[in-house]
């Protein structure tokens, strides 16, 4: 779902397979050596089963050209396991080795074509200027595009008379404290945002009626858009039951936590910190 609609969709959607690329490489290496030390502990030889009638027997072979092998008896049952883990590992190591080495090359690939100057993004980003703006492109630099989507102006919602005046860092009025703090952070962090953008909800009487969400923010990397809901006072019964009525009829219209919706909540014995709201930013919007 998209929540705004300020520009045209880009005909080319972001290409960007080298964090999960880059991420499977870690994974892939760090079992492969987990696997590859735990083969060295593991007992010698091999691992041969043989069933006759519903007795089902355990060999194991150490010896060059041995088929039959030396029974294990079944008090050592661990070493009958352990082998078969064995044999196991060695075919599991000579896959991921293959993974690897697929997974290395693919991602050098990858970055020679994302640096590359004739890439959708470059070939836009490396045009003149002043012949910029005769071209429709098919996707545009993030620079640009972050530019583009902060850009767009809508109504504000009003503040009342009797509240206090606070003020972020970029000299914006907002309601609390605890938004001062996630909008500082955005900022410092280069997320572009929208603070309480009019956005049109469906009711559980499909009738129409305008949310100010806190804030709608901009993963500039995805594309996604994501709100972000601040619930501050969730000790306050009254509040609370206000808060989950309002993420009822977000699910209505296909808002859900972790998909496109981020929720930070506190308490008045238990504030929100910048560091928690960093470490959330981070794990959707960067």
């Amino acid at each position: 779902m998209q929540f705004t609609k300020c520009i045209e969709n880009e005909k080319l959607s972001p290409f960007f397979l080298e964090p999960l690329l880059a991420a499977r490489v870690s994974e892939v290496s760090a079992l492969l050596k987990q696997k590859q030390n735990e083969l060295l502990k593991e007992p010698a030889g091999s691992l041969r089963i043989s069933k006759s009638g519903k007795t089902i027997q355990y060999y194991q072979i150490t010896k060059k050209g041995d088929t039959r092998g030396q029974y294990i008896k079944a008090k050592n049952y661990k070493l009958a396991k352990a082998l078969a883990q064995k044999d196991y590992d060695k075919k599991l190591i000579a896959f991921l080795k293959k993974e690897l080495k697929f997974l290395q090359r693919t991602l050098r690939s990858y970055k020679w074509l994302e640096n590359s100057s004739r890439s959708a993004t470059q070939i836009f980003a490396k045009l003149n200027k002043l012949r910029r703006p005769l071209i429709s492109p098919v996707c545009l630099p993030v620079k640009d595009f972050s530019e583009l989507w902060q850009s767009v102006e809508y109504p504000r919602k009003p503040f009342s008379e009797n509240i206090p005046e606070l003020y972020t860092s970029q000299n914006e009025r907002v309601r609390s404290k605890s938004e001062i703090i996630i909008a500082d952070t955005l900022h410092r962090l280069n997320i572009p945002y929208r603070y309480e953008y009019p956005l049109e909800i469906t009711t559980e009487k499909g009738l129409h009626r305008t949310f100010h969400p806190d804030f709608i923010c901009l993963n500039l990397r995805t594309r996604q858009e994501f709100i972000w809901e601040h619930f501050g006072k969730m000790d306050d019964t009254e509040y609370a039951s206000g808060a989950v009525q309002k993420l009822k009829l977000y699910e209505k219209n296909e808002i859900y936590p972790g998909k496109n919706l981020i929720i930070s909540m506190e308490t008045s014995t238990s504030p929100i910190n910048s560091k928690q709201i960093e470490k959330t930013a981070r794990r959707y919007l960067l």
